[in-house]
């Protein structure tokens, strides 16, 4: 075909809206596939689409076992594309961007600031963020008491977004942004958001032009300068205090960090100093701003279609609110104040884990794409005959199709439902039994997303803090007139 497969692509972006998250491709596919396979009766486990010259050609991958051989058993670099979108704000020096030893040693700095021992020790600073949150919302509503009323319709992304920006600059830099409480965007914000914004203009149809403007280019280089003007006096702060620091723990990521560089060090007998210079400081503000970048609209965005979720689902919310009730207690402005004292009952609600994981189930937000080599091909076994069929992968980036796995009926019963209870399902008998394999929100294998713990607890607060006191439904009629 003279064009390959762009009018399928197009077909897509017609059969959407204009600015339509490009993972929703995925679940497309599987509903339109007759239109473009002729004599199947189901989507292929490999979907090959030719997309030069508009874009690179990719394999979309619907197979959990096929997804596991380019993730895990063997982990493909990261496709050179997506690299190079992140690079006007981080300059590819970051853990999403870099390969081999070097992406090696700073994943393995940033794990144990991630990790979920010392995301239970930040827990109460948490707290305090989502409550901010949670009195938002308050305010909108009324704050009448009365279930009965409304409060004015709103956009609840914007408010999730400075809650999750508020959360990452206390966990990474132990930071007090605040800005949940700024009439308007804080410099940090406010210059983040524009980077994005030119991110998304170099890699739109004009993109190609737009990166050879100097006036895009001297916007970006501004940009940057800002935001390490605000970043930079952080990490020196924390490099004074976490340099040679091992007694007391780091109350950061980046503090972590810092001392597991230096006794890293230390510990292998080299008594030489550790450069941390320049070179060093520039390395974790570009990993700050990608955690930035990686981390807001990714839970803003969960956060939303969570109560999109429990306001389709009255027995789902009904069952929620009874945990916090049994857990907490039944008074739930007295909540947060019980979590302060013993944040280890927030890993005590199943049935609310349950509903993240079904949320983010329904709508994962992200998925990878990797650099295939020569010679690389997936082996999946066909359901129907038993025998390996080989699918190679020369020319094209094999690509997690995050979202047509998640509702693929051949590892998820009921894949259309709700259903948080499947996640309180022990055995494997049961029909109901999730696919860890087939659940990939985060990706998988050792470049999975190193914020997954810091997410999950974040809209486990959510969940807690605003369930009980709070009625949230969609308002498309009313914002549409609005509007």
């Amino acid at each position: 075909m003279l064009f390959g497969h762009i009018p399928i692509l197009i077909d897509f972006k017609r059969s959407n809206p204009h600015d339509v998250n490009i993972i929703v491709l995925h679940t497309w596919l599987t509903t339109n596939f007759a239109k473009y396979f002729d004599g199947v009766s189901q989507l292929p486990p490999v979907v090959y689409l030719d997309l030069r010259p508009v874009a690179p050609s990719f394999a979309l991958v619907y197979d959990a076992s096929a997804i596991i051989q380019f993730t895990q058993s063997r982990s493909l670099p990261k496709l050179h594309e997506l690299t190079e979108y992140i690079r006007p704000l981080t300059f590819g020096r970051n853990i999403v961007s870099t390969e081999g030893q070097e992406w090696k040693t700073w994943r393995a700095r940033f794990t144990r600031g991630f990790s979920s021992r010392n995301i239970i020790r930040l827990l109460p600073g948490l707290i305090d963020d989502v409550q901010v949150f949670a009195d938002n919302l308050t305010v909108m509503a009324g704050n009448t008491g009365d279930r009965r009323t409304w409060g004015p319709v709103f956009q609840l992304r914007e408010k999730a977004a400075d809650l999750t920006l508020d959360v990452i600059c206390r966990v990474t830099l132990d930071m007090k942004l605040q800005q949940q409480s700024c009439p308007s965007n804080t410099l940090l914000k406010a210059t983040l958001t524009d980077q994005v914004r030119f991110m998304n203009l170099l890699n739109d149809s004009g993109g190609l032009i737009r990166r050879y403007m100097p006036w895009h280019q001297a916007m970006i280089a501004k940009n940057n300068r800002v935001l390490g003007s605000i970043i930079r006096p952080l990490i020196d702060r924390l490099m004074r205090a976490n340099v040679g620091n091992p007694a007391e723990e780091a109350n950061s990521v980046i503090g972590a960090a810092i001392q597991h560089t230096h006794a890293t060090h230390h510990s292998k007998g080299d008594k030489s100093s550790i450069d941390y210079g320049e070179d060093f400081v520039d390395v974790i503000t570009s990993n700050v701003k990608a955690f930035f970048f990686a981390g807001e609209d990714t839970t803003a965005s969960t956060i939303c279609f969570m109560f999109k979720c429990l306001q389709d689902s009255p027995d789902a919310l009904a069952r929620l609110r009874a945990e916090h009730d049994e857990i907490l207690g039944d008074v739930p402005s007295e909540a947060a104040s019980i979590l302060r004292q013993n944040p280890h009952l927030l890993y005590n609600l199943p049935y609310t884990l349950g509903v993240i994981k079904e949320t983010l189930r329904l709508y994962p937000l992200a998925s990878t794409a990797r650099q295939s080599p020569l010679g690389f091909d997936l082996r999946i076994v066909d359901d129907a005959t038993g025998r390996e069929q080989y699918y190679p992968l020369e020319g094209f980036a094999p690509w997690v199709a995050a979202a047509g796995v998640h509702q693929n009926p051949k590892y998820w019963p009921r894949p259309s439902e709700f259903l948080p209870e499947r996640w309180l399902k022990a055995e494997q008998c049961d029909p109901l039994y999730p696919c860890k394999e087939a659940w990939i929100p985060f990706s998988s294998g050792p470049r999975n997303c190193i914020g997954m713990e810091l997410a999950l607890a974040q809209l486990r607060f959510v969940c807690v803090l605003v369930s009980r006191s709070l009625d949230i439904k969609e308002a498309w009629k009313e914002w549409d007139q609005m509007n």
